[in-house]
């Protein structure tokens, strides 16, 4: 749970690690990570959301020390690649906040709406979507 820790409280408050543990334990997703050195400095997730048919991007994040060196861009497309071809036809959500909201559009997501401190005061969630090519 380091790699969770290290982005405390910038990215994830500390409510949200009893969340991410209860998540790991769910069997209809695919979770990938990212090692050096026997460390965990890369971790994300997809799944399908029964209730919209879409696909969920979840629990995305970089070690801290990590960060700005490719590798969570690296683990992104891989994510995305990965769903185009297991789910071609779906759209691709996720939350994220207003600190990496212009990561993701980089990606082809675009902005969907916007909750004023849904995670905590000052941490705004932000739902994003990316279509597939047609």
């Amino acid at each position: 749970m380091l790699i969770f820790k290290t982005n405390e409280p910038q990215f994830f408050a500390k409510k949200e690690k009893l969340l991410f543990k209860n998540y790991l334990t769910n069997n209809n997703i695919d979770y990938y990570v990212l090692f050096e050195k026997n460390i965990l400095i890369a971790a994300g997730g997809f799944g399908l959301n029964p209730k919209t048919k879409s696909i969920d991007l979840t629990w995305g994040m970089t070690h801290r020390e990590f960060q700005k060196k490719g590798f969570g861009t690296n683990l992104l497309d891989f994510r995305i690649r990965k769903i185009t071809e297991k789910f071609p036809n779906k759209n691709i959500t996720l939350n994220t906040s207003q600190k990496t909201f212009k990561f993701y559009e980089k990606f082809g997501f675009e902005l969907q709406k916007i909750t004023k401190n849904y995670y905590w005061h000052g941490l705004d969630r932000y739902d994003m979507i990316k279509y597939p090519l047609k």
